[in-house]
């Protein structure tokens, strides 16, 4: 797919010699393009339909520039708002996802290297810059959506599988929890949205629901995708190199379900 003559204006004021490849992947609300210069440098180009109810390509430009120089992120070249559109170039990070290793190396490694990222990342030292993720902004979106018909009720975890979909936002209010722990968060913790280079953490992508809010945000989407891809006692080592001697089960399972709504 060829991209626009507004989006070519915006790489022109940037680059030189260079062609764009579409790519799969990512975000399902943006387009992706990899940007090559004649020098053999890559970027990737999203391009995402600016809306008021979806996460927009601002927050991942205003988290990466938060985490830069912290924790291992892409290098931002421009974020821009075009009309109706938006546009975030980076540079590609050296690497695969984690996501890629499954049948490569050992589990248990896999596991560790996604607990220790983790730990990094929540243990950055948070401030009044950073983003916030407001759960009670999150839980009006989960209403939302519901009431928009947004949501595929044929993806539910098991669990969640014999409830309507109003008696499952029910269920979310009903335990929601009363404390939080603060930290930086990734705010979509799955396997593909880190980068590994030879046993090395390259960086984290996709960054967009990122910001502070309650650890157990990424916990909870790191115990579900650890349960959905490997054996269950996983889940314990995760917890041991994580360093969670006591995990809150009530909280796994609110963050749980409240990305079913998303």
């Amino acid at each position: 797919m060829d991209i626009s003559k507004d989006v070519k204006n915006q790489l022109d004021k940037y680059f030189g010699n260079y062609t764009t490849t579409q790519i799969s992947g990512g975000s399902t609300n943006a387009e992706l393009f990899r940007v090559t210069t004649d020098e053999s440098k890559s970027f990737i180009l999203k391009k995402q339909i600016y809306s008021n109810h979806n996460v927009n390509l601002k927050y991942d430009y205003q988290n990466y520039l938060w985490l830069d120089g912290k924790v291992p992120v892409p290098k931002i070249i421009f974020y821009e708002q075009l009309s109706d559109f938006e546009l975030l170039c980076m540079t590609e990070l050296q690497g695969k996802t984690l996501e890629y290793y499954f049948d490569k190396i050992e589990t248990e490694e896999i596991i560790k290297q996604y607990a220790i990222s983790l730990k990094k990342l929540h243990s950055l030292k948070i401030d009044n810059t950073a983003l916030v993720q407001h759960l009670d902004l999150k839980i009006s979106k989960a209403r939302f959506n519901l009431d928009s018909g947004l949501i595929d009720f044929t993806d539910l975890q098991p669990e969640n599988q014999t409830y309507s979909p109003e008696e499952l936002f029910v269920k979310l209010l009903s335990i929601k929890p009363s404390d939080y722990e603060l930290v930086f968060t990734h705010g979509d913790y799955c396997f593909d949205n880190l980068i590994f280079d030879n046993h090395n953490l390259s960086g984290f992508i996709d960054i967009g629901n990122g910001g502070i809010t309650d650890k157990y945000q990424d916990i909870a989407l790191a115990v579900r995708n650890i349960r959905d891809n490997f054996r269950p006692e996983m889940v314990d080592i995760f917890y041991k190199v994580y360093g969670l001697d006591k995990p809150n089960k009530n909280k796994i399972e609110f963050y749980i379900l409240l990305d079913e709504f998303f």
